[in-house]
């Protein structure tokens, strides 16, 4: 399970760092802080692009 939750955590990462349509900085004030697990700063979310982004990512793991 830890596996999952790892690249759950990553996968998100990989979309803030890569400006994805999932999430993005809004007025370029986010920054990507991995070894804590935070996104600091103003962000557009498309929540539901998240939760397709994580149940595909735990697919791929299972």
């Amino acid at each position: 399970m830890n596996g999952i939750r790892k690249a759950c955590v990553q996968a998100v990462f990989d979309e803030f760092e890569t400006q994805g349509e999932i999430v993005h900085q809004f007025n370029g004030d986010a920054e990507a802080m991995r070894q804590l697990g935070h996104i600091v700063g103003y962000v557009d979310l498309d929540v539901t692009g998240i939760v397709d982004l994580i149940i595909d990512t735990i697919n791929k793991e299972l």
